[in-house]
């Protein structure tokens, strides 16, 4: 049922189509295209909104970026006053040096006591600005890694795991893995990178402007006239790469997918000798990808040298005007070599932007991703007000029931009734319809059109889990998790005791096995549980159906890919399972339908024959044509049973 590196698919068929393009069928709970989804300016709101959710911590780490650059304002400003001090005692006819609000030191110091003192003040704000630098980084840590991260994450992870069986079934698990691992890492780079940095790099350039204003206007408005230049590169590179990035997320989409694929598939790969095939399969995936990230960086490498020319243009501007300045005694040789460092760093700041605007970009790329999982709609949840199911009797009733998965109908007009207790048998081709029947029940889906009914209350008025804990499900392959058997038996209902753990055993038959194992029922399953047989699986996957005690069990296929001996195994052990329980249950083989009260004969979606096996057997229909052949051979003549006597 559920394969790892493919879409989940509960039903026969499965309305989901992919191009070139992205996810192309649009039907609620789709991953659609992520531009027709949002906008820029929505997804940035979006970005905004939950970097408010952190304020706190964002404003904890602006506040020492705020104090690391005052730090280094002042540690420029004093290397500037030193050089001041110095061309003045050694040329008294030189500018003074203009001290910081006035506080000049006494007349008596010597010019070494001063360049000393001013040393010291350099040196002690050098050591202050690495404990900032450190507790800036521990801050910022704190902030991404064990918060943000993990906590969207768990709201990724939350919404996925309260989706309806229609989403697993239209989208590809490498897409979901990746949403919930890599973009959410790029969402966080918004914060740390973008926000953080954007607001640091607004508070500098605005600084750095006001010191410049105020050492000289004119040089400051040379220098800064190719500020819209730059401005005009940052938003064309912004535009043009957008694209690239979401085409990016996609193909690393594909890349999981394959590799997800290529190991649980390991096993029919060398069965068939295919290694070199996969092998190729996977690294023309990462080709592409490789190809994709490698025009990025042509862009990035190209926006990047293009933005640093244009910003030292300034510096060129700075010499010729600066030093003609200096020379005219209109500004101070210290004053000057301020402005230059000021200039570098504020142009450095305006250089960062390329950095803001490539993780901008990558930012919204996954924030698309992330938040069309966060935003699909949730199709199958609880009504406002549920109707009180108490404990079920297991009477069910389909009443003129159709269902379709966004296309064409698969099941059409099934109308039946099901007393408590009874065993109904579902029989059909491939694709007839028949795990969809039984999905509508617990309301893996929502019918399209009719009504499920149990114990006469319409599924769709109850409380969902309260209506699945009133249902036993058994899938085909039923997946069992890398824990101890207990733990496995006991997952629907983590507080059962060791004694109810081993009552549902017994009754699953699996008993008598486990504790024949070394660890008995603390033996830790490896993954897949490949260290049990199918039997094996089988009937543990039985017994944590039956551990609540449902009064309706949903059995499909349980005796699939069986051999004689399993499935007699198997069969006993649904013999026992099913007494005083509504039982539904999927076969192909009709030694697991005899038994049945009620066998129903689906084909495309439609119920074409209805009774137990013997008057289905008289009727000469689709059921006594699959019972003959499979009757062929001899050594299975009673399969045919009394009904094929009266024949």
């Amino acid at each position: 049922m559920c394969q790892a590196g493919r879409r989940f698919r509960f039903g026969e068929k499965s309305p989901w189509f992919r191009g070139p393009g992205g996810f192309e069928f649009e039907m609620p709970g789709t991953l659609r295209p992520a531009e027709h989804q949002h906008d820029g300016s929505r997804l940035l709101e979006r970005l905004f909104g939950l970097s408010f959710q952190y304020r706190r911590e964002c404003a904890a780490v602006f506040g020492f970026q705020v104090l690391l650059l005052a730090l280094g304002l002042s540690g420029l400003g004093l290397s500037g006053l030193a050089i001041d001090v110095t061309r003045h005692a050694l040329d008294p006819g030189a500018p003074a040096p203009r001290w910081p609000f006035g506080l000049a030191p006494p007349p008596g110091w010597s010019v070494l006591g001063v360049l000393a003192g001013v040393g010291g003040l350099v040196l002690g704000m050098a050591a202050l600005r690495a404990v900032l630098v450190y507790r800036y980084s521990i801050e910022v840590g704190k902030l991404m890694h064990l918060r943000l991260v993990p906590e969207l994450r768990t709201r990724v992870f939350d919404k996925l795991q309260r989706l309806s069986f229609r989403f697993y079934d239209e989208n590809a698990s490498g897409s979901i893995i990746n949403r919930v691992t890599g973009d959410v890492q790029n969402v966080r780079a918004f914060v740390d990178g973008v926000l953080l940095q954007g607001a640091i790099m607004c508070l500098s350039l605005s600084v750095y402007l006001v010191y410049m204003l105020r050492a000289h206007v004119g040089l400051s408005l040379a220098c800064l006239s190719l500020m819209p230049l730059i401005w005009l590169m940052t938003t064309r590179f912004s535009r043009r790469t957008r694209p690239e990035y979401q085409k990016s997320r996609e193909l690393t989409d594909d890349l999981v997918l394959a590799m997800s694929e290529g190991m649980h598939g390991i096993q029919v790969t060398k069965v068939f000798g295919r290694e070199q095939f996969e092998l190729e399969r996977f690294a023309h995936k990462n080709s592409r990808l490789l190809e994709q990230q490698r025009s990025i960086f042509k862009s990035v490498s190209r926006f990047t040298p293009a933005l640093s020319l244009v910003t030292q243009l300034d510096t060129a501007l700075l010499l010729a005007y600066g030093g003609y300045l200096v020379a005219s005694h209109a500004l101070s040789l210290g004053d000057l070599i301020v402005f230059a460092g000021l200039l570098q760093q504020f142009s450095g700041q305006v250089q960062s932007t390329a950095g803001i605007a490539n993780t901008l970009q990558q930012s919204l790329a996954s924030a698309r991703r992330v938040f069309e999982v966060l935003d699909a709609p949730i199709e199958v949840q609880s009504p406002e007000r549920p109707e009180t199911l108490g404990r079920a009797r297991g009477a069910v009733r389909f009443e003129h029931v159709s269902f379709g998965y966004g296309g064409d109908d698969v099941l059409h007009d099934l109308d039946f009734e099901v007393a408590p207790g009874q065993r109904v048998g579902i029989f059909g081709p491939t694709g007839s319809g028949k795990t969809t029947l039984m999905a509508l029940i617990p309301r893996f889906y929502d019918v399209k059109a009719g009504s499920v009914s149990l114990d006469g209350h319409d599924v769709r008025a109850l409380e969902l889990d309260e209506l699945r804990r009133q249902i036993g499900v058994v899938f085909q392959e039923s997946l069992l998790f890398k824990s101890t058997i207990a733990a496995n038996i006991a997952f629907g209902h983590p507080e059962a005791t060791r004694e109810a753990v081993e009552r549902a055993a017994r009754v699953a038959g699996a008993h008598e096995f486990i504790v024949g194992l070394e660890q008995g029922y603390d033996t830790v399953l490896e993954e897949g549980a490949v260290n049990l047989s199918g039997g094996q699986r089988q009937r543990l996957a039985l017994a944590r159906a039956l551990l609540l005690e449902p009064p309706l069990l949903l059995l499909d296929e349980p005796t699939a890919a069986q051999d004689a001996e399993t499935e007699h195994e198997v069969l006993r052990a649904i013999e026992r399972a099913t007494r005083g329980r509504t039982t539904f249950l999927v076969g192909s083989r009709l030694s697991s339908l005899r038994s049945a009260d009620l066998i129903l004969v689906l084909d495309r979606g439609r119920i074409v024959e209805r009774g137990s096996h013997a008057e289905l057997m008289l009727k000469k229909g689709a059921y006594f044509e699959a019972a003959t052949l499979q009757a062929a051979d001899s050594a299975r003549l009673e399969y045919v049973g009394a009904g094929g006597a009266a024949t």
